[in-house]
């Protein structure tokens, strides 16, 4: 059955493939209203959501995909930081370093340790691996 929710979903942001991005921008705004807010989602609602993030994710992989094996361990972890709107004092509680020590870790100074590359992994949500050094062939 269709809500009067969805409905509104619908009639806020169609299901149509992304087309720019400003158009994403838009996507994500809908998504992020429907996953941070405090009632639950209706089961119409959760498939309104799976299918815009899926609309999104193929938008983002066409025209914003990164290449991973060239961005070295730092810049990754800048893009991380910017895309998820954190300072450096909050990356430092994440990792238990001073702020000497991320200071020079954000700006390629200083490797990241495994036991770094692990807890960020863990906020972040992905695998460790992608803030390991980058071997060169």
């Amino acid at each position: 059955m269709v809500t009067e929710k969805y409905k509104a979903l619908i009639e806020r942001f169609p299901l149509v493939p992304i087309r720019s991005d400003a158009h994403l921008n838009e996507a994500h705004e809908v998504a992020q209203s429907l996953m941070l807010r405090a009632e639950a989602m209706a089961t119409d609602e959760a498939e309104y959501l799976e299918v815009l993030l899926g609309e999104i994710a193929k938008y983002e992989s066409k025209h914003h995909a990164l290449n991973i094996a060239e961005i070295r361990p730092h810049e990754l972890l800048q893009s991380f930081m910017k895309d998820h709107g954190l300072k450096q004092v909050a990356v430092q509680e994440i990792l238990g370093v001073s702020s000497g020590v991320i200071s020079e870790l954000v700006a390629g100074k200083r490797e990241l340790t495994k036991e770094h590359c692990v807890k960020l992994g863990q906020y972040f949500k992905v695998t460790p691996a992608l803030f390991l050094p980058k071997v060169c062939a």
